[in-house]
């Protein structure tokens, strides 16, 4: 059975360590089990005209329509120009050397013209499943693409990010897992949910960078350029800045006389206010990152698959803010909650005892057993029978009528909301204005308090009805002749309010 496995593998916008790691560590381990799989180069739908190696250029061509934005953009690219292409270039050693692959690069468009030939498909974790605002879904990564009708199909370790769906964004998911023969969730609020929208049950399986044991990451680390001379907390932070995060680490580094190293793309944050002078590191590559993982003490970070390392490294760990639950669902997989520190807190990590690995790992082997066995069951299974739907088509359109009900009845719910605040926004006007002509001439205080309840009025939603916001116009209109005539002895204070 030739088997092709699609996930974001290759071209990652951020140039995100753990996905060529994770693909590496799941191609691997299925072929550590003897199975042969080949990675489809795939470009996701997000994706779009970006220059990857060079940042710059894109932005120097494709504008973003926001000035602020743009210009931060390219101070930014500008600035990390060698270190960006440095990086790139180590990302494509690392997956021309370890990946077994199409030659072809493949998007979901060109899957619906073109067939890879494969008898089956696994979408592999991370966040595939999310909505873009602007694409919606990717059909790729959803193994909905024409090529793959038909054809057998598992889901491993799915994850929909920090993302909700709509009623009709469920809809069309639906439509989707519907096709699959095998489907299992990597987030417990994700495996609920689709356990609620297909009626079925869904397990929640480990993220593949679990699958492999320390002396696989051990094997793949290397030596940085930019190695550090004395012990040192490291802090690696992603899609997001968080400058609370990296204080922490710094006043956690000084109380345990230690070096800082900061992975990331803040160069600025070597010159910090209240952080110990040290060293920001982009130009490197995953082998690298191993590496600095591997040897550090401690480690401050908010990435999900930091985290997991660090679980599998047995190395002590503080947990960031970051949106979504993949990170606390890991925690609380290992009984590791307490590894959360919060930003607005004090350094609660200085009272924070470090991890005993011993209850974790049994933890862990359980959890690595019961995924290893999900997948390799259900590729066994499928080398030995047709491609069988999870969901019959009579079973699916009876849950889309459901979908439907209940779609419609939320548009009722909403439009009856939206009647209601009408209502509620014309009565507070219509007070406000019956107020302000009882009570004309009286104190400032008072109009000014009327004045005030008319502009929220006017300002608040829904759209205030034309009549009204004609009748409010007037009164300012009034006060403001008024005021030409001398007729308002307190007009300076309230041009003020």
């Amino acid at each position: 059975m030739k088997i092709g496995l699609i996930s974001i593998n290759m071209h990652t916008k951020v140039l995100n360590f753990a996905s060529p790691l994770h693909t590496v560590a799941f191609q691997q381990f299925l072929l550590q089990n003897g199975i042969e799989t080949t990675v489809i180069d795939y470009k996701p739908v997000y994706y779009g005209r970006m220059d990857v190696r060079h940042p710059l250029f894109y932005y120097a061509e494709y504008p973003d329509p926001d000035p602020k934005i743009q210009s931060q953009m390219l101070k930014k690219w500008k600035r990390l120009f060698y270190e960006r292409e440095a990086r790139f270039d180590k990302f494509q050693e690392f997956i021309d050397k370890h990946y077994i692959k199409t030659d072809k690069v493949y998007n979901w468009e060109s899957l619906d013209k073109e067939d890879p030939d494969f008898d089956c498909y696994i979408c592999v974790t991370d966040v595939i499943w999310n909505r873009n605002k602007v694409n919606g879904f990717d059909k790729g990564l959803w193994l909905a693409s024409k090529c793959m009708e038909g054809k057998k199909k598992i889901a491993y370790s799915p994850s929909r990010g920090s993302s909700s769906y709509s009623n009709e964004d469920a809809k069309e998911a639906l439509q989707y897992l519907a096709d699959f023969d095998y489907l299992s969730a990597r987030e417990k609020s994700f495996q609920t949910y689709l356990e609620d929208l297909t009626g079925l049950s869904i397990l929640m399986v480990l993220d593949p960078v679990f699958l492999q044991e320390p002396s696989f990451y051990e094997a793949l680390a290397k030596e940085p350029e930019h190695k550090p001379e004395k012990p040192y907390v490291l802090t690696y932070l992603v899609m997001m800045k968080n400058s609370r995060l990296v204080r922490k680490a710094s006043l956690f580094a000084e109380s345990k006389g230690l070096d800082l190293i900061e992975l990331g793309e803040d160069l600025e944050n070597e010159h910090l206010d209240g952080v110990m002078p040290h060293k920001v590191v982009y130009d490197i590559g995953v082998e690298e990152w191993l590496w600095y993982i591997l040897h550090a003490e401690y480690i401050f970070t908010n990435s999900f698959h930091e985290c997991v390392l660090a679980i599998i490294l047995h190395k002590q760990f503080f947990a960031g803010k970051r949106f979504g639950d993949k990170i606390d669902t890991v925690l609380d997989l290992f009984d590791l909650q307490g590894r959360r520190i919060a930003d607005d807190e004090l350094d609660t990590s200085l009272s924070i005892p470090d991890i005993d690995f011993g209850p974790v790992d049994e933890r862990r082997q359980e959890l690595v057993q019961q995924s290893k066995d999900y997948i390799l069951n259900a590729i066994h299974d499928l080398e030995n029978r047709d491609h069988q739907p999870l969901i019959s088509p009579e079973e699916l359109s009876q849950r889309e009528h459901a979908l439907d009900a209940k779609i419609e009845e939320v548009q009722e719910i909403a439009e009856q909301l939206k009647i209601d605040a009408e209502h509620e926004q014309t009565v507070k006007i219509q007070e406000a204005l019956e107020e302000w002509n009882r009570i004309k001439w009286t104190p400032k205080i008072v109009k000014l308090r009327i004045k005030y309840k008319l502009r929220k009025a006017l300002e608040d939603e829904p759209p205030v009805p034309e009549e009204l916001r004609l009748l409010v116009g007037i009164v300012f209109e009034q006060q403001a002749a008024a005021k030409t005539k001398g007729d308002d002895p307190e007009r300076e204070e309230d041009d003020d309010a």
